[in-house]
């Protein structure tokens, strides 16, 4: 890896709706959670419309170990500020009205950056306080790594950019705020930037150009691409593959039922190879199963290749 996420304090699986960031995210918690260290998942998705998505049902029974360490919060910017208010504002009376206060409530909605900045803050201070006590619901007393299963590409880009930028605009603990999150994210050796990618056209072309906005208005840089969903054959050399190709020609009849499946080979095998001349770091293929019996057998599948490939 270009950077390694030994020692990251925040692990980041971002890319385009639809290609497995949350499975990918929850998949290397639990390798990581069943190794015996605690983890906290910070994810895009309320809670509720996540246990919809993606069940954990039977973690619990299946691998103890693994559910004792494993944590899963949602981040509400709206709750955050809120309690940015009950630390500036003494009195629980003025509390109450400056919360209920129908231009407080259009200030959180239409001020350009104020929610990201909020959410950004507490998963700044999420990283910080690892060996803290915690005293927020869903929240370890101690954890050793934090994740952030984030949004799609344009609203995760729009997030970091307001890292950036947001301190110009107000005076203030925000503006204190906005600083701080610009220092974390501003040192590439805070964090673990690993975008995950689908070998299709829309989503190889939406990683290439995420990483390349990453570099040139963020200078922020994949520590590693994840390659979800990849077939097996997209290990095999070019020679081997094209021995197989030759082999599948020659087999008549038979080969023209495979013909499919190499055709389908052969163009994920362009797009891989698009993505390593785009971008330079480490890739990492995740095989796709034909099957699963359940999410939680489909998770553990996945959380042990992923643990073979990033090491923390």
């Amino acid at each position: 890896m270009n950077n390694s996420s030994a020692g990251s304090r925040l692990t980041i699986f971002c890319g385009k709706g639809g290609v497995g960031k949350t499975s990918m995210a929850l998949a290397f918690a639990l390798w990581n959670a069943d190794q015996g260290r605690p983890v906290l998942v910070v994810t895009s998705h309320p809670l509720r419309e996540l246990a919809i998505s993606v069940s954990l049902a039977g973690l619990k029974e299946a691998h103890p170990q693994a559910a004792a360490n494993l944590y899963i919060i949602h981040i509400d910017a709206r709750e955050v500020l809120a309690n940015k208010v009950r630390q500036i504002v003494r009195s629980e009376l003025l509390i109450k009205r400056v919360l209920a206060s129908p231009i407080y409530k259009s200030l959180i909605e239409v001020a350009p950056g104020l929610k990201e900045i909020a959410f950004l803050g507490r998963l700044h201070q999420l990283s910080e306080e690892r060996t803290e006590d915690g005293t927020e619901t869903g929240v370890p007393a101690k954890y050793d790594l934090l994740i952030w299963d984030a949004p799609a590409t344009g609203h995760f880009l729009q997030t970091l950019k307001v890292s950036q930028s947001f301190e110009m605009y107000l005076s203030g603990p925000f503006a204190l705020l906005g600083r701080e999150v610009a220092e974390f994210f501003g040192d590439v050796s805070n964090f673990a930037l690993l975008p995950v990618t689908l070998l299709e056209e829309m989503a190889v072309d939406e990683t290439i150009e995420l990483c390349q906005k990453l570099a040139s208005e963020l200078k922020m840089y994949p520590t590693g691409v994840v390659c979800n969903m990849a077939s097996p054959l997209l290990a095999a050399s070019d020679v081997d593959f094209e021995s197989l190709y030759n082999q599948m020609e020659q087999a008549g009849e038979a080969g023209e039922n495979l013909q499919f499946i190499f055709d389908r080979q052969q163009h994920e095998r362009s797009l891989f190879q698009k993505l390593r001349s785009s971008i330079t770091t480490e890739f990492h293929r995740i095989e796709r199963r034909p099957s699963w019996t359940s999410d939680l057998n489909l998770l553990w599948d996945l959380s042990r290749q992923l643990g073979g490939l990033l090491k923390t």
